[in-house]
């Protein structure tokens, strides 16, 4: 993967952004809190009016500065193609994290292409016996580096620079050259902080990722507030890449299905590509309890063709409607298919959100994934069953 360095701002510019983006993110406060279930941060500039908790909410100062990082992706994880024209292009791809040291809250935003994919907050709890959230992903690259680094299995492999900056490269006590199952990672530190500046991959010797982290300025306790609900408890460490399908299945077969998101769902046809649809579930996603809401179930249907090892199945398709839980707040942009590597994708389409996770067997190719997409249409009314479904 490649990286895009952040650039520099004048120091008024960077304040003047700086002031917006605190503003934006203050009259956006209200509506987050009552769209995700995580613990919300208000951002509110001082001398403001003061900003009253929502019902279920409670506003907790930080005990600190607030710190605050940009994290950028490497441009070859993430993809998207164009559906009518076949156009394929890098996502870029960033997570935005806060993170209070001294009371070990934070929130994390994950962005594919500009659109935000997640959104969530949550509370680490530092604990004597070791440094507070000092192995936890991203929180990790908020925190000054542990030194010295032979304690986390690394050494310093010397000096050098990294896009324009200064850095302290830190390798593997055994190297970067591994076999090419295996990966190892090696970090360029700020010479005076310690923070994290690029995270770099390596398998087999080779390097395939790079992360950049862009250390922002700490924000004062006296600007920054969390919203956290006051009956449940909140995640420990932020997950934003992960796609999680818990959802509670509470049904099976076509008719249940035609139904459930309040429109015609999207299918593949009885046959794709020589698989066929083995099963059909529908079900719901569940908020978490004590976030001031009534708790409103977010439904979805699966389609399920072809069956591989253990008979798992070669293509699996989720549609979500306007319900849709924490970690699939905005799907991609209309018209275009957005893939993570070769085995998952998502795409927008008639108001459904379709995720699309696949086995070795149909990799997520630009070419598989528009052939995919273009197969896609409604559902017919009318259809009860197939032959080749093996539940009902």
């Amino acid at each position: 993967m490649s990286a895009i360095a952040t650039p520099s701002f004048d120091p008024l510019i960077e304040e003047a952004r700086v002031r917006a983006r605190r503003r934006r993110l203050a009259y956006l406060a209200a509506a987050l809190a009552a769209v995700v279930a995580a613990v919300w941060v208000l951002l509110a500039v001082t001398g403001g009016p003061s900003a009253e908790a929502p019902p279920g909410f409670t506003i907790v100062k930080p005990r600190g500065p607030v710190a605050h990082a940009v994290l950028q992706y490497g441009t070859s994880s993430w993809r998207t193609t164009e559906v009518a024209t076949g156009v394929d292009r890098p996502a870029r791809t960033v997570e935005e994290v806060w993170y209070d040291r001294e009371s070990g809250l934070w929130r994390d935003v994950f962005r594919i292409d500009g659109r935000v994919k997640s959104d969530l907050s949550g509370r680490c709890r530092p604990s004597p016996e070791r440094l507070p959230c000092g192995s936890d992903y991203p929180l990790s690259y908020l925190r000054p580096y542990p030194w010295p680094p032979v304690r986390s299995g690394y050494v310093e492999a010397g000096r050098g620079s990294f896009h324009g900056r200064d850095v302290i490269w830190l390798e593997p006590l055994g190297g970067l050259r591994t076999p090419s199952n295996l990966g190892v990672s090696r970090f360029g530190l700020d010479p005076q902080t310690h923070r994290m500046v690029v995270a770099q991959s390596f398998s087999g010797g080779r390097l395939w990722g790079t992360l950049v982290i862009s250390q922002k300025r700490d924000l004062g306790r006296a600007r920054f507030r969390f919203l956290v609900p006051t009956q449940r408890p909140v995640p420990v460490a932020p997950n934003a890449t992960a796609d999680s399908w818990d959802g509670l299945v509470h049904a099976y077969g076509i008719p249940a299905a035609q139904h459930a998101l309040g429109r015609r769902p999207l299918w593949l046809g009885p046959r794709f590509r020589g698989l066929a649809l083995r099963s059909v579930t529908s079900g719901v996603y569940l908020q978490r309890p004590g976030d001031g809401r009534r708790s409103r179930p977010m439904p979805f249907v699966r389609f399920y063709y072809g069956e591989g090892l253990g008979r798992a199945p070669i293509i699996s398709i989720e549609e979500l409607g306007a319900e849709r839980p924490y970690f699939e707040k905005q799907g991609p942009r209309a018209g275009s298919v957005e893939r993570a590597g070769t085995t998952s994708a998502r795409l927008s389409r008639g108001g459904l959100l379709l995720r699309i996770a696949t086995a070795l067997r149909y990799p997520l190719t630009a070419k598989n994934a528009l052939a995919l997409a273009r197969g896609l249409h409604a559902l017919p009314p009318g259809i009860q069953s197939l032959p080749t479904l093996r539940q009902q």
